[in-house]
């Protein structure tokens, strides 16, 4: 079986939010476990999530799970670090997905389409998108990207190298979970309005 690695993203300061919104309860579980659950729940291989001050926090929040925990230690240098960071877990994998820890709507059916996707369009990066809006995950071939994702700066994460290389990309359409994060607290007012029990996270 082709072996797809996981990399979630959770070194993220929240600085607008004034806690870390990774661990904001949704009807009692955290942010960052609904973001990574699906991930393992799909049985595809390992799992890297990378955490930044937080790092304790995160992991005991993740501690039922088989997931990998990594510090990024240069996480205030923005996004790109954090991805610098998982490379040593991901240079043997076929393909990598890449996510946002504070994206906590994804399924194992969207992750699903996205690894049916690759094999069959051998497409080098999948993408989905909702409304016309680029979403996460992203599933990337490693061999290809790894040499560019080493130089990667800065906040823009993955950005430059899927901009870079557009003809490699393969759209999927899907719902709003792919769009969906926290990132203020018009964020947060809007899971309310839609009837979900909301906790704030701790500081």
């Amino acid at each position: 079986m082709t072996k797809i690695c996981s990399v979630i993203l959770a070194a993220g300061s929240s600085r607008r939010l004034g806690f870390n919104k990774l661990t904001l309860k949704i009807d009692s579980e955290m942010v960052i476990l609904r973001s990574v659950r699906p991930f393992v729940d799909a049985h595809l291989g390992s799992v890297i999530v990378v955490a930044g001050p937080d790092l304790k926090l995160i992991a005991q929040e993740l501690n039922s799970l088989p997931v990998t925990v990594v510090y990024n230690e240069d996480h205030i240098t923005g996004m790109s670090s954090s991805i610098v960071a998982a490379l040593p877990w991901i240079r043997e994998a076929e393909a990598v997905f890449f996510h946002l820890g504070d994206k906590p709507f994804i399924g194992t059916g969207l992750l699903s389409e996205m690894v049916e996707a690759y094999r069959a369009e051998r497409a080098n990066i999948i993408l989905p998108v909702c409304r016309g809006e680029k979403g996460h995950p992203v599933l990337m071939r490693v061999a290809p990207y790894i040499e560019e994702m080493t130089g990667l700066h800065g906040d823009k994460g993955l950005r430059e190298v899927i901009e870079k290389h557009k003809e490699d990309v393969l759209f999927i359409e899907t719902d709003e979970g792919a769009l969906f994060d926290i990132d203020t607290a018009d964020d947060i007012r809007s899971l309310t309005e839609r009837g979900y029990s909301v906790e704030k996270g701790e500081s």
